[in-house]
């Protein structure tokens, strides 16, 4: 899958973004510019934000007018663009995809009925979906070719009511206009942050790179077009297209008609990629293994996938970020059905917005499932397991060591007893807190597991990582093997 960059500038609860202008106003800090176009650089996002006037942008389909992927869709002032989202094809200027299943910080956010959204410009990416209040975007620069990371953030009016913004606010069209306190930060601005895209994008490379777990066919977590054949009896992009439009019929979705992201396969974002990929959700071998020919055919259910199984256990001893889970489906299929229905009652009118459930409540309960699809640690996972499931991943060895969160490190036996008093009254913050450990949108620390690593915090530093496999983890920063696969041109 495309793991653009990684942020979590929001809850999904409709938390106001961090920062917000104290105006109201449609831009934060409106009348200054952004803090990254005081550095060099020249990119199309610079080209839009870092100019007189500032933009207007009231919703996504400004913002997409904005940065080349649609045109606009009537005559308008300079600066100021519609805000309605949709179109039809007509309009659409971007290649789309879209995925049903994510790995990014906001991935409890993402499934068949909630698609992560990625249109991809001639030099600018963008990856939005409904729930969070955000739209990531890289831009290739113009004078050295790298890639540089934004996080645009907005808040809604419904951020200023106390009980803040309702489900049918944040997953309904509703969260695609009407923006307001509207900022945008690079990737310097986020290195310090639980946002920062380096901690995936820049991980022992010399520069941010483009990521796609899933780079070849069968593209197991991407809507397909309907029609699409596979060769096993494991359900692929076309049945999650099926479900999508069960819930959505022909509403338009991430600020793109239905007809733009019904026509448009993953293969556009295999080919921009490349084929050098630091890690993979080999999803042919992953086929294979589950659905083997044999002399009566196909099996009709799943056998296990050592590729995958193995994968598992590498990130478990913290050797490599975790993949994508195994199956197409990664969401309860009642929560789904029931969750389905009511998406349909609302568009139907039968259902108001203030009724609709919780969108992103659609994943099983059971906290091991949980563990395997990225959402928690595993409910058995000793101290030192939940250190590497829950904080390895940012808090390592290969990551910048320049910054402050490089103080709290996953080899706790480096730290003193200051530095993890501080770590255990970080992880003791409720779950939506600023602050919290592990931040709210990554792999959560289960409840029993959670009481056991403060425990284990509280000891002497000599009497922990006895067996050194946290130095261990730290040293490997999760990097992964440098896989190569695939047959794209390439990015430099």
């Amino acid at each position: 899958m495309l793991a653009l960059c990684i942020a979590a500038a929001c809850s999904s609860n409709g938390e106001a973004p961090e920062s917000p202008a104290s105006d109201g106003g449609p831009m934060a800090n409106e009348s200054h510019r952004p803090a990254f176009c005081m550095r060099e650089g020249a990119d199309e996002v610079r080209d839009v934000f870092c100019v007189d006037p500032r933009p207007t942008v009231r919703g996504l389909a400004d913002l997409q007018v904005l940065v080349g992927h649609k045109r606009a869709m009537q005559a308008a002032p300079a600066q100021a663009v519609p805000s309605e989202p949709g179109g039809d094809l007509s309009n659409q200027l971007a290649a789309v995809a879209a995925l049903t299943h994510s790995t990014a910080l906001s991935g409890h956010l993402v499934s068949p009925i909630n698609p992560r959204v990625i249109a991809i410009g001639a030099n600018t990416f963008t990856a939005f979906q409904r729930g969070v209040q955000r739209v990531e975007l890289i831009s290739r620069a113009r004078d050295t070719g790298s890639l540089n990371f934004y996080l645009l953030s907005f808040a809604q009016a419904c951020n200023r009511r106390s009980e803040g913004c309702s489900p049918g606010e944040l997953y309904t069209p509703e969260i695609e206009s009407d923006w307001i306190d509207v900022q945008i930060r690079d990737g310097e601005e986020l290195k310090n942050t639980a946002q920062d895209c380096r901690q995936c994008h820049q991980r022992t490379t010399d520069g941010p790179q483009l990521l796609m777990r899933e780079l070849e066919s069968p593209w197991t977590h991407f809507l397909l077009p309907p029609g699409f054949e596979s060769k096993t009896p494991v359900p692929n992009g076309s049945d999650l297209m099926a479900e999508y439009l069960q819930a959505k019929s022909d509403e338009p979705h991430g600020g793109f008609a239905l007809s733009a992201l019904t026509t448009v396969s993953p293969f556009m974002l295999q080919v921009l990629v490349g084929p050098a990929q630091p890690l993979l959700f080999d999803a042919p071998a992953i086929e294979d293994e589950r659905y083997p020919y044999g002399p009566e055919g196909y099996p009709n259910e799943p056998r296990p996938s050592p590729t995958w199984e193995n994968a598992y256990e590498a990130f478990k001893r913290g050797e490599q970020l975790a993949l994508p889970y195994l199956d197409s489906r990664a969401t309860d299929p009642a929560k789904q059905a029931a969750l389905t229905e009511a998406y349909r009652r609302y568009a139907a009118g039968e259902l108001s917005a203030d009724q609709l459930p919780d969108l992103g409540d659609i994943f099983p309960d059971d906290p091991h499932e949980r563990a395997l699809r990225g959402l928690q640690t595993e409910p058995d996972a000793t101290p030192e397991d939940a250190l590497i499931q829950a904080c390895a991943s940012c808090h390592n060895d290969v990551l910048d060591q320049s910054i402050s969160r490089a103080r709290f490190n996953v080899s706790v036996s480096r730290l003193d007893r200051r530095q993890l008093d501080y770590a255990i009254e970080r992880i003791r913050l409720p779950s939506a807190a600023a602050g919290v450990m592990p931040p709210a949108e990554a792999r959560q620390l289960d409840p029993a597991v959670r009481d056991e690593l403060i425990e284990y915090l509280e000891q002497d530093p000599s009497a922990l990582d006895l067996d050194g496999r946290l130095d261990t983890a730290a040293r490997l920063g999760m990097s992964g093997g440098g896989a190569v696969r695939g047959s794209g041109f390439g990015v430099p």
